[in-house]
């Protein structure tokens, strides 16, 4: 008997390849959300996804916020890392021409004041960077993932508990994919969420496309998966989907 599970991916900071990885979800029958940051710090104002190629990404895929300029939310003042909740979404309603309800904090920073910001400016999905998790979220404005699809190097501590030896966790380690693998067997056996998440320069810079098209034409072919955006996601916990 098919086994329910429900796959989600989101691809963060809103950098041109994003096109690029849209035309990778689509290929593969993925849904995705893409958060994005308008004025984004970390991308240089070349290189950041132009408003004309956000709408026809949108046509296909969830746009979510990522805050108007990129910023730690918790090194800044109250009142202003509200403005950088709400201006981001303003920014991004204006350049769609609809309502922005998926949210995901920069750098995965935040505390509970923010998370109470981004209730109060009507998002209904908050993405951290929490990974290694299949279950199904209990908190949709404190969403947890499942896979950065990258090297991580906080995640050295964590992969030895699937390798018989050190020599075989950095391999683990360095091989992204085969890590992701790993996590997934429990939502594989009994059901839940894999949320696979990232961002597409890194994608990019690391040579990973195939590597992650490959993981994605595995989850296609499974049975029992149902391919969601992150706000598709958050609307199925709320019982709307």
């Amino acid at each position: 008997m098919a086994t329910s599970l429900l796959v989600t991916t989101s691809w963060d900071d809103g950098h041109e390849l994003d096109t690029r990885m849209a035309a990778l979800l689509a290929d593969h029958g993925c849904r995705g959300t893409f958060y994005v940051s308008p004025r984004s710090r970390e991308i240089p104002p070349g290189q950041r996804i132009s408003a004309t190629a956000l709408r026809d990404l949108s046509t296909a895929f969830e746009v979510g916020c990522h805050t108007l300029t990129h910023p730690h939310l918790t090194r800044l003042p109250p009142a202003e890392a509200a403005r950088e909740i709400d201006d981001g979404k303003r920014a991004l309603e204006d350049v769609l021409g609809r309502a922005v309800t998926s949210f995901c904090y920069p750098y995965g920073d935040y505390d509970q004041r923010h998370v109470a910001m981004v209730r109060a400016a009507g998002f209904r999905v908050g993405r951290t960077t929490r990974r290694f998790s299949v279950a199904v979220p209990a908190e949709p404005l404190e969403m947890p993932t499942t896979t950065h699809a990258a090297r991580y190097r906080a995640d050295l501590l964590r992969v030895p508990r699937w390798a018989a030896s050190p020599w075989a966790a950095f391999g683990l380690w360095r091989n992204w994919d085969q890590q992701a693998r790993r996590t997934f067997a429990p939502a594989y056996e009994h059901g839940g969420v894999i949320h696979i998440w990232g961002h597409s320069r890194e994608v990019d810079d690391n040579g990973d496309w195939q590597r992650l098209a490959a993981l994605l034409e595995e989850l296609r072919n499974r049975d029992g998966v149902t391919m969601v955006t992150n706000g598709e996601l958050g609307r199925h916990l709320e019982g709307g989907a």
